[in-house]
């Protein structure tokens, strides 16, 4: 993640998750660290995907989903809501 640290720096990061009527955003972060840790937790506890958009171009800066949180907190498989 430290790479993309740099494309963002000084630049707010804006924090959506994905709705049944589409992206909704949620937060703001100064740092892309602390934009991608919160969206990670987030993305589980909500259990649907979160994307992190740069304030400044509105550019995608990445796109996180619960399968991918999920195995980066060590879990395998699919979270089921319901």
């Amino acid at each position: 993640m430290s790479h993309h640290g740099t494309i963002c720096a000084g630049r707010m990061i804006l924090t959506r998750y994905l709705s049944s009527s589409g992206w909704v955003e949620e937060c703001s972060h100064q740092t892309l660290f602390d934009a991608y840790v919160d969206a990670r937790r987030r993305c589980v506890v909500r259990g649907c995907p979160y994307a992190l958009f740069d304030a400044d171009t509105g550019s995608t800066v990445s796109v996180l989903t619960v399968k991918q949180c999920l195995h980066q907190y060590g879990v395998d498989g699919e979270l089921t809501v319901g």
